[in-house]
């Protein structure tokens, strides 16, 4: 399907495949745009040598692919003050920076992490310092290269900052830097409340250099196609269209046949 160049698809959706195994069968269904989710058996990116690496990047000349990849979120904490948690995480993120500029991949996704209470506004301000100190160390590490850092937006639990993303506006505002954007997570902001993925949207549009595509009931993080849950895709994609959208868009979904069903129906709708 000649749209489908237009979107990227995320690795999440082959989670039950070795990630060598994943990337050919998403390679073989026409995919030209690939999502590395480093989460789970794909985490294995990241131990990988630079022989695999090598080979990993020669595939996708090959085949004429665009990578960008998902940073871990299990172990990784960017809003964790000093000791060994922040040291750990920031080891774990700039490896993916690497491994990210040696594939030239277009962008990294990160989570902020946690804090004590993430509906609390000191916890807050705190985590959101931390993860801007964090950010200006590892954009650093990319500023000679084309690819970019993007903070996601994350379903409301209650440690997890970046719920609210008037956060993750202040980290990109207080760092200021060209390698630094927002990955706005549609199905995340759906769980907030009604309304809020189409309002958090225009608040953070500026900003937003990757979106993240998958459906929901409102309820949990279910990854559906898109048109299986009650997000507002039409009122999206108009908002979309009316900002001239110019990044990346990532079906997330977690079944490959999910992933295509929702290309076909964005398309339909656009």
């Amino acid at each position: 399907m000649k749209e489908q160049s237009a979107f990227a698809v995320s690795s999440y959706a082959l989670f039950d495949l070795p990630l060598r195994e994943a990337v050919a069968r998403l390679m073989d269904a026409g995919w030209t745009s690939i999502e590395i989710m480093c989460e789970a058996g794909h985490a294995e990116l990241l131990a990988w040598s630079r022989e695999q690496l090598a080979e990993l990047k020669k595939q996708g000349e090959e085949r004429g692919i665009t990578w960008s990849i998902h940073a871990p979120i299990s172990g990784c904490n960017l809003a964790a003050g000093t000791g060994p948690s922040r040291e750990k995480t920031l080891e774990t993120m700039k490896r993916c920076l690497a491994i990210a500029r040696f594939l030239d991949s277009t962008h990294v996704v990160m989570h902020a992490g946690e804090v004590a209470d993430a509906h609390d506004a000191d916890s807050r301000a705190r985590g959101v310092e931390h993860v801007s100190e964090a950010a200006r160390l590892l954009t650093a590490e990319v500023s000679d290269g084309r690819t970019t850092l993007a903070l996601e937006n994350v379903p409301p639990y209650p440690r997890v900052l970046g719920w609210n993303v008037d956060d993750l506006l202040a980290v990109c505002k207080a760092v200021d830097s060209a390698h630094l954007g927002i990955a706005y997570d549609v199905g995340h902001a759906h769980l907030i409340r009604p309304g809020y993925a189409l309002e958090a949207l225009e608040t953070v549009f500026p900003y937003v250099s990757v979106l993240h595509i998958s459906d929901n009931g409102g309820e949990t993080d279910e990854h559906l196609a898109v048109g299986e849950g009650t997000i507002p895709y039409a009122q999206v994609w108009s908002a979309l269209q009316a900002g001239s959208f110019a990044g990346s868009r990532v079906i997330e979904t977690k079944q490959l046949a999910c992933a295509r069903r929702s290309v076909e129906r964005i398309i339909a709708q656009l």
